[in-house]
């Protein structure tokens, strides 16, 4: 299946023809439940139209509190939930796409990052109508998501229910640990960069060449010696070499301390210190390595 982003009337033919029931990831919904102008009162006297909007706010932070997905808007049910066939689609003048967007950027907070809506012309239909396919990807950083009435939703299956107190708080607690993993990460990387950018430096040094020991040194930033508890949402391979990286360094400063003490503030970068800045140099590109896979994960 080609990514939601480029699809057709085709693709809405596959996914018909693929039968797949409706889930926790996927819902089927008639294109007349975006019409959210039909005057049509309820038993309760609200206009229809204002039963769509809630819908679709709730059912789309629903999707996002639970594992993310689609929701396709111009595919009829049948029983069981599974897809029969693309309806008639709505007219995109009644309902267009930046409207749709508007209405759950306005209505649930924190906003969903990521949400796309792609717009689908049903050429077989002849009428110049359209059907909506919204995706949704799985809240993160900024989980849970409150809909309109300020009530936390989560997807069961194929319905929407509302999220219990611990539910609430499990989610608050793995957005925050998830936003400081990609924090630390980016922050991580750029030391790290740092110092291999200055080992490379002093590994280039001609041998016997004497030079201000001051100019030899390589810093450590305070944040990085006292990231210690941010540093353990990273994967433990990673935290083991950044610790390394960071006693390696050290031990290469007090060296340069202490090598050619005759040249009191001129020293020489001996075979030893080249060996651990070799070390250095090493390790430092394994751990940019694994934070760039890291931070290939973030949701974009």
């Amino acid at each position: 299946m080609r990514d939601v982003r480029e699809w057709e009337e085709a693709d809405l033919n596959a996914v018909v023809s693929a039968d797949e029931k409706e889930n926790v990831s996927l819902d089927y919904k008639d294109s007349r439940s975006l019409n959210f102008s039909d005057k049509t009162l309820m038993k309760d006297k609200r206009p229809l139209g204002d039963k769509h909007r809630e819908d679709i706010i709730r059912d789309v932070a629903a999707m996002a509190n639970a594992e993310g997905g689609t929701i396709i808007y111009g595919i009829a049910e049948r029983d069981g939930g599974f897809p029969d066939k693309i309806d008639d689609g709505i007219d995109p003048k009644v309902v267009p796409a930046d409207r749709i967007e508007q209405i759950l950027t306005t209505n649930i907070h924190p906003r969903v990052e990521g949400l796309f809506i792609r717009q689908i012309e049903l050429k077989s239909k002849g009428k110049g109508t359209c059907a909506f396919v919204i995706s949704i990807p799985k809240a993160t950083t900024n989980a849970p998501h409150q809909a309109d009435n300020k009530i936390y939703y989560k997807r069961h299956d194929a319905t929407k229910q509302p999220m219990d107190d611990h539910e609430i708080r499990d989610m608050v607690g793995r957005s925050l640990e998830f936003g400081r993993k990609f924090g630390i990460a980016w922050d991580l990387l750029v030391e790290v960069r740092r110092i291999f950018s200055a080992a490379t430096e002093r590994s280039k040094i001609d041998k016997g060449t004497y030079l201000p020991r001051a100019s030899l040194y390589i810093t450590v930033s305070q944040s990085l010696r006292t990231s210690g508890v941010a540093v353990m949402a990273l994967p433990q391979a990673l935290r083991q070499k950044a610790a390394k990286l960071i006693n390696d360094v050290d031990r290469y400063n007090s060296i340069i301390e202490t090598v050619d003490p005759g040249q009191r503030e001129e020293a020489r970068l001996t075979d030893p210190l080249r060996a651990l800045l070799s070390e250095i140099i090493a390790n430092g590109n394994e751990i940019c390595g694994g934070l760039l896979k890291v931070l290939e994960d973030e949701p974009r």
